[in-house]
């Protein structure tokens, strides 16, 4: 019988005392532009998963919330570590093949996508005060000034539309106040020579009227993998961020004006790596570029392995997960930056909404694939990509509130391009070789993207308590895509073609709900979500291999209860769900095999409890359970004849364990003085996670436990806070990402942090 263990994450934000985020109600024009996470008596909190603010225990959608506190007290520093605290949610940096710190890989209830590159869309959308972040690329940031961060399961294919098929994550940062000036500051020391800083300050210009928020950072820590070639690290800390907010708010005009800018920029060495296989090993086979490389060009390079012969051996595998031979280019550099103007008019019972943003990105990302000094299976990658996006959205409520209303417009322009280099099997074009050819290429590709959508969704009180929900969205996204290869080894133009399409759809939402009383709402729903199709950007012989892969869609039954007991000491939580999904996405990289074929329809159950208990002021627990049973109905072929697919009817989905489960206890004591200390345990555990769609057992991770601590003492005048952490305090070992290749005869793993502990200073005024 298998264990199922406690868990806690939820409705997490409820439980972060000490420093309660700003209160906002539904009513305030500012809440449609820049909603706050609050606690308005004490019970609940507000989240904006239906476009406006509400309670939490209101809304009959799957939504786990965490405010600027709850990050905190979670040692949250990048947002990927909010999985950590989410049931059925995996966020990983480091995506497969990248070497990118900042490449997130994202999969909510099974759904998601395992890759880095500009052709591949994501599964799980991501919202920054409302706009849209197109590319995976950059994805992990750094929780700096964060007001809230809300994660939706399941399809959001309504209200929020492009890219939302298996959820959304919105993330909220904190907005200006108007009337009172303040701020905060925050230095950080830690193991690996951490040192970070974080401030925020407000500016009222005009009490009332308008103030400027500004908040900056500098995170800094040494990589925990060490390279025995060149003595370098990978996986470091070296980003500074700058963000401003301007809020503009005449008195009695009903207009709301938001205005603002960030930038990040990031100088660091490559994700880590460790070379976990060379050769004959298990779920590696075939090894023809290895076999031919170490006969006819590595004896040839002067290069030593530690066993003493001059060829690529297993010799080259480490005793320490946390050491390589790396010594390829070690480089992760990120230019991100954007600006913004949201603007909100109160129509008297209904708000008008407009958003504009224009993002830019520039990223270099490297990745020595062999971890050894020959140059065998490097890649870098250049990339660039800006967007602009404009939504209009008006919300409000009509007979006598019985009527909750959501309609707009959005329309979304991006252009991007990938400029890579693979360096495979470098020197393996002599003529004695024999096939097959060296697979080493120059890579340009560019993607043009343009996304246009109407939606609308509408509440309608039937009778008292009882409510159904009626929404769509139709989408039109179109995509143009040019891939130009050069093969190394002669400098030949292998391919250059452009393919262009247009994929259009209608994605509904219904749903009935029951609200029996204040603290109790039960809910069922149907909704549709869709993710737009796209073409291979990975060929290595000719055009034929640029083919065209379809939209994938999922579509959802879910129903759940919300229920809060004991005068809101408890709350508990519950979804359970059923998804149908159709035309996968699946995305295959095993050099020289790399493709994305529609390769089956497939079918995930699961459920996710949620609870809360708050037994004495100073005492709260929370726990989350998610379970899913995700499985292929069906496979397909692949759209080219070298597209082969590595899945069966039992073959796993990646990156969707069976289990998730988090809990967390939070207690609290205040002394006569007036100061306070607060002590706060995290323990998550996962099942099984498979890293690769063929579920090679290489890098499968039976299953792992994390235990994260915070103690904090605030002193008297509660302006400064001290506090000591750790995180990962089991030193448990664990995979974030992984790839094998049976053609070069490698497989290779990126691990999670270690055993952390950090001491930090607060200051208020």
């Amino acid at each position: 019988m298998k264990a199922i263990w406690l868990s806690g994450g939820v409705v997490a934000a409820l439980l972060s005392a000490p420093a309660l985020a700003q209160q906002t109600t539904p009513d305030d024009p500012a809440a449609a532009t820049a909603p706050d996470v609050g606690e308005p008596d004490g019970n609940d909190i507000l989240v904006t998963a239906r476009r406006t603010a509400e309670r939490l225990q209101d809304v009959p959608v799957a939504i786990t919330a965490f405010s600027a506190a709850a990050l905190e007290d979670r040692n949250v520093s990048t947002l990927d570590e909010i999985a950590k605290f989410t049931p059925n949610i995996r966020f990983d940096g480091a995506a497969a093949l990248s070497g990118g710190n900042y490449n997130a890989t994202v999969f909510v209830r099974g759904v998601g996508q395992n890759d880095f590159a500009i052709f591949s869309d994501p599964g799980v959308g991501f919202y920054v005060d409302d706009v849209y972040y197109a590319r995976s690329i950059g994805g992990v940031m750094d929780a700096v000034d964060i007001d809230s961060v809300q994660v939706l399961r399941g399809p959001q294919g309504t209200l929020f539309g492009k890219n939302t098929i298996g959820g959304a994550v919105l993330i909220n940062t904190t907005a200006p106040d108007l009337d009172s000036a303040s701020g905060r500051i925050e230095g950080i020391y830690g193991r690996f020579d951490r040192i970070d800083v974080k401030g925020a300050v407000n500016i009222p210009i005009a009490p009332g009227l308008a103030a400027l928020r500004i908040s900056a950072a500098t995170l800094n820590r040494d990589g925990y993998v060490k390279r025995l070639l060149d003595g370098d690290t990978q996986g470091d800390r070296s980003a500074q961020m700058v963000r401003a907010k301007l809020r503009i708010q005449p008195a009695g005009s009903g207009l709301t004006i938001d205005i603002g800018g960030d930038y990040t920029r990031a100088r660091e060495t490559s994700a880590p790596s460790d070379l976990l296989a060379v050769g004959n090993a298990p779920g590696i086979t075939g090894i023809p570029f290895l076999t031919n490389y170490n006969q006819f060009v590595a004896p040839g390079r002067g290069i030593i392995a530690p066993n003493g012969q001059p060829t690529l051996n297993p010799s080259y595998i480490t005793a320490s997960p946390f050491e390589t031979w790396a010594g390829g280019p070690n480089d992760n550099d990120l230019d991100l930056w954007g600006l913004q103007a949201t603007v909100a008019y109160d129509l008297g019972g209904a708000t008008l909404k407009s958003i504009s943003a224009y993002r830019d990105m520039k990223a270099y990302f490297t990745r020595d694939g062999d971890n050894t000094p020959f140059v065998f299976r490097q890649t870098t990658n250049r990339d660039k990509q800006w967007q602009f996006s404009q939504e209009l959205q008006l919300t409000g409520k009509a007979w006598n509130d019985r009527i909750s209303y959501v309609f707009g417009g959005y329309f979304f322009k991006e252009k991007a391009s990938d400029i890579a280099t693979a360096d495979l099997a470098i020197g393996l074009q002599a003529p004695a070789a024999p096939p097959p050819f060296t697979p080493a290429v120059f890579i340009r590709n560019y993607t043009n993207n343009r996304s246009l959508a109407a939606y609308g969704q509408v509440d309608v009180e039937i009778v008292p308590r009882f409510s159904i929900t009626l929404g769509g969205r139709y989408t039109s996204d179109k995509k143009t895509f040019t891939s130009i290869n050069v093969r190394q080894r002669d400098l030949v133009e292998f391919t250059n073609v452009t393919k262009s399409a247009t994929f259009e759809k209608f994605t509904p939402r219904f749903g009935i709900n029951y609200k029996a009383s204040r603290d109790l709402l039960l809910y069922a729903s149907y909704s549709r979500g869709f993710k737009q199709g796209g073409f291979n950007g990975r060929p290595l012989v000719s055009d034929a291999e640029v083919t065209q892969y379809a939209p994938e869609e999922l579509t959802t039954y879910e129903a759940g209860l919300k229920a809060q007991w004991l005068d809101g000491q408890l709350t508990t939580n519950l979804a359970a769900f059923h998804s149908r999904y159709q035309d996968i996405q699946l995305t295959v990289n095993q050099t020289p095999t790399n493709f994305v074929a529609n390769a089956a329809k497939g079918e995930i159950n699961g459920a996710e409890f949620e609870t809360v208990m708050r037994p004495a002021r100073w005492l709260s627990f929370n726990a989350a359970v998610g379970y899913l049973d995700a499985k292929y109905t069906a496979v397909g072929q692949g759209l080219g004849p070298t597209q082969i697919l590595p899945i069966t009817l039992d073959t796993k989905f990646v990156k969707a364990p069976e289990w998730t489960v988090t809990t967390g206890i939070d207690v609290s004591h205040e002394f006569a003085n007036g100061s306070e200390t607060a002590l706060r345990v995290d323990y998550t555990q996962y099942s099984r996670i498979y890293h690769d769609v063929a579920n090679s057992p290489i890098i499968t991770d039976d299953g792992y436990g994390l235990l994260n601590a915070r103690l904090n003492y605030t002193l008297p005048n509660k302006a400064v806070t001290l506090s000591v952490f750790g995180t990962n305090l089991t030193d448990t070992l664990y995979l974030v990402s992984g790839n094998v290749s049976g053609a070069f005869g490698l497989a290779e793993a990126s691990y999670g942090r270690p055993r952390e502990w950090g001491v930090s200073a607060a200051f208020r005024f």
